[in-house]
């Protein structure tokens, strides 16, 4: 309707002195016009009601339990549209999820699925004027294992149906399978610090060690050195790593993270380009915090059902039960606590963002402060501010063998770092 109007405001002012159609007779006077404006007008109500009919049919066939979206391990039925199994990767992909839930790495999971070949092969279409041949990557791999639908729940539009109820669908594994899974991804997940800890360190759970690419983030705490200071250190506790040194000091990490913040000074022109970034997936951005939401869920209902078992076990405790025992247990309950704390913390978080979507995106004021600021405030401020303005840049960091950080970060972050790069001649890794 935007163009019909500029096309009638030309006519009017001269800019166009006449049109003419193979099939309709147009004059250009007042009926010539007015029938163009119907015209237009038909066309409007036809493209809308085409959209309306295309959102009734998809709403009517997801609810039957139908979705045009490709799942692993399954295929659509030609004739019911239903999920079945596929009858090769579906065991493969089912033995990906339970090598996930004995503590095998994504990938370690992905490099499986590789040796099996497992894949899958695209139709021809408008775009796609060729048959490819889709492998699971480690981005794949991580949705996949964060998706309800391989215990029988499909999302889509921020709604959700029950297969069980409602097909014979053949679920991959059982919820508690699933929010297994999800508890372990959480402990790669971001931490809120202001929980009842004892101690606070910061970076808690961002810190990954990049040589045995471990679930388990470095642990944060204090370390003796040669002179008698402590200093804050990361340590990589699996017994398999063959990392050099295990505790790496905390200043390899913050000091080439502050060379980084320098050069991050942006313009009016860079909140712009973020601000139609952030706009124009708004909606995609939903759904991956609803996912997001329902992968905390998960976690949580696992983490509550740990905490049960444990409490239950400290109150069976016999009174002859060592100390040592006694403490441990209980430390496990704190534990489990702090963390029931944070996935509270951050489900509240996600429901704020999905209520109102306009606080996904930070103003521009907060924007050009934050980026142009933060070199600064990073530097100076304290642990708990350092934690937090990391938490708000940063997915997590890997350390590589030289003790090199390789710093993942958020978006519109990872996007305006990557375009300063050229300008700047930098050689950070986003």
């Amino acid at each position: 309707m935007l163009e019909s109007g500029m096309i009638m405001d030309m006519l009017d002012s001269g800019i166009i002195k006449d049109l003419q159609f193979p099939t309709v007779q147009f004059t250009n006077n007042a009926a010539g016009k007015l029938l163009l404006n119907i015209l237009f007008a038909m066309a409007k109500n036809y493209t809308d009601s085409q959209s309306e009919n295309t959102l009734r049919g998809v709403g009517s066939s997801f609810e039957k339990g139908k979705s045009s979206a490709y799942k692993w391990g399954y295929l659509r039925d030609e004739i019911t549209g239903h999920y079945e199994p596929h009858p090769r990767n579906f065991e493969l992909i089912k033995q990906g999820w339970q090598m996930r839930l004995e503590g095998r790495t994504e990938t370690e999971i992905v490099d499986f699925w590789a040796k099996k070949d497992v894949h899958r092969l695209t139709k021809i279409s408008r775009k796609n004027k060729k048959i490819k041949k889709i492998v699971i990557t480690k981005q794949i791999a991580s949705r996949l294992f964060h998706e309800p639908f391989y215990f029988g729940i499909l999302v889509q539009a921020g709604q959700e149906v029950d297969l069980l109820k409602i097909t014979n669908f053949k679920p991959m594994i059982d919820e508690d399978t699933y929010n297994a899974v999800q508890a372990m991804s959480q402990k790669r997940a971001r931490v809120l610090p202001f929980s009842k800890r004892s101690t606070f360190y910061p970076l808690r759970a961002l810190v990954l060690c990049g040589v045995c690419d471990n679930e388990i983030p470095m642990r944060g705490g204090k370390n003796r050195s040669s002179n008698g200071k402590y200093y804050l250190s990361y340590r990589c506790d699996n017994k398999a790593c063959t990392r050099a040194t295990k505790s790496v000091r905390a200043k390899y990490i913050f000091d080439p993270l502050y060379e980084v913040l320098e050069k991050m000074k942006f313009t009016s022109k860079e909140y712009d380009q973020y601000s139609k970034t952030i706009d124009g997936y708004t909606d995609e951005k939903i759904q991956e915090l609803r996912a997001e939401r329902r992968s905390l869920t998960g976690a949580r209902q696992h983490k509550q059902k740990e905490l049960d078992i444990k409490a239950r076990q400290l109150t069976a405790l016999p009174e002859d039960t060592p100390e040592v025992a006694r403490k441990t247990l209980i430390h496990d309950l704190e534990d489990l606590e702090n963390s029931l704390i944070d996935l509270d913390e951050q489900v509240k978080a996600i429901d704020k963002k999905v209520v109102d979507p306009t606080k996904i995106k930070i103003t521009k004021e907060e924007f050009l402060n934050l980026a142009n600021s933060v070199a600064d405030k990073m530097r100076a401020g304290t642990s708990v501010e350092k934690d937090m303005l990391a938490r708000i840049l940063l997915l997590n960091i890997s350390l590589n063998n030289e003790n090199a950080p390789s710093f993942i970060w958020r978006e519109p972050f990872a996007a305006l770092l990557k375009s300063k790069k050229i300008l700047l001649g930098a050689d950070e890794r986003t």
